[in-house]
């Protein structure tokens, strides 16, 4: 009985001793190709915007997939964020440089939401850049933009950028390709590998900023997060009003479930292949992994279409339409496919990486 009594109270005691222990901040850099490494291990962020943080909202965040989360959490719950295995972009405040700096659960510092908007000028955000860069140089800092030519005007203070275009308004009139635009201008000012982020518009709706915009549908979304993915985005984020719409809310579930699955070809070490489309509204993006390759193409327009595609240096290859294991057959190189509006397809051969 002494001994029972004995070993309870030892393990008691390694318990406090562990729960006590200072947490390790994680070391977080980007490969030559934008992609996010923490602690050297790949990691493309799927995000979500909150406006609280509780069990409720924690559950819908495991239910939906989301690794990331950005806003409406505070200091004091990074511990819970981390214990759920979730990294969190943090705000620049002293109270949360003091909280999250040495914190693993951080994953990158969001140094101004839209300096454009609010009068930041791009010499005062560098000056805060390089103060926040010296206090913590293991992890990278990003300004969020959505204005186009914000991008270049504050290009100088960040690691990273995102990018929050919305174009899915009221009447419908903004193209949806803009998402891509801007992650491509972007890398065109930092380089062909900068990381970009790219926010993706859920919300809408007559109660979101005075009926602005409408309320994007889920295959909108989806052709706006692969939109993003074509032109290089090396993370997918969220920006929802959160539950405001629940076919729409509800379909991210199945569309992060995707994007997991399209990830380990995206980070892994690789190549870019020279891939062209026939059908300049369908947009395309190919990337080999050994000898294994995937294919990402996505109609930006909001009208059936047919198009062909042909990839340099290639031959025959069985491919597999990754959402519905549909086979078709390229030849030197070629293979045609048809298209719904915005849809959007992902093709593979070989292993997965």
């Amino acid at each position: 009985m002494r001994f029972v009594t004995f070993s309870l109270f030892s393990v008691f005691i390694v318990l406090c001793i562990l729960s006590t222990n200072p947490v390790h901040a994680s070391k977080v850099e980007f490969t030559s190709q934008g992609i996010c490494l923490v602690d050297r291990k790949p990691f493309f962020p799927i995000g979500i915007w909150l406006y609280e943080l509780n069990s409720n909202v924690m559950a819908e965040i495991h239910d939906k997939q989301f690794n990331t989360i950005v806003g409406g959490f505070k200091p004091d719950q990074l511990d819970y964020i981390h214990q759920h295995g979730i990294k969190a972009i943090c705000f620049t405040g002293e109270e949360w440089i003091k909280a999250a700096q040495n914190h693993p659960a951080l994953l990158a510092w969001y140094l101004t939401d839209e300096p454009e908007s609010h009068n930041k000028t791009p010499e005062g955000e560098r000056a805060r850049y390089l103060a926040l860069k010296k206090s913590d140089p293991n992890h990278p800092i990003g300004l969020c933009h959505f204005l186009f030519e914000a991008l270049s005007k504050y290009k100088d203070a960040c690691d990273f950028t995102l990018t929050d275009v919305y174009p899915v308004t009221a009447n419908r009139d903004v193209p949806l390709v803009n998402v891509g635009i801007h992650v491509a201008e972007a890398r065109r000012i930092h380089g062909p590998d900068w990381a970009n982020w790219a926010f993706i518009q859920v919300f809408g709706g007559p109660d979101a900023d005075g009926g602005k915009w409408a309320q994007p549908l889920p295959h909108e979304v989806r052709c706006m997060a692969y939109i993003a993915l074509v032109h290089g985005a090396t993370g997918i984020l969220y920006f929802s009003y959160w539950q405001k719409a629940p076919d729409t809310w509800n379909s991210l579930r199945d569309l992060n479930r995707e994007l997991h699955r399209i990830i380990p070809w995206l980070v892994a070490k690789g190549d870019e292949l020279n891939i062209k489309s026939s059908n300049p509204q369908v947009h395309v993006r190919a990337r080999k992994v050994k000898t294994n390759a995937i294919i990402l193409a996505v109609n930006t327009s909001p009208v059936f279409c047919n198009t062909t595609f042909e990839i340099e240096s290639e031959g025959t290859r069985a491919l597999k339409e990754l959402s519905r294991n549909r086979l078709l057959r390229m030849l030197r190189g070629r293979f045609s496919d048809s298209f719904g509006p915005y849809e959007a397809k992902a093709y593979v051969w070989g292993q997965e990486p």
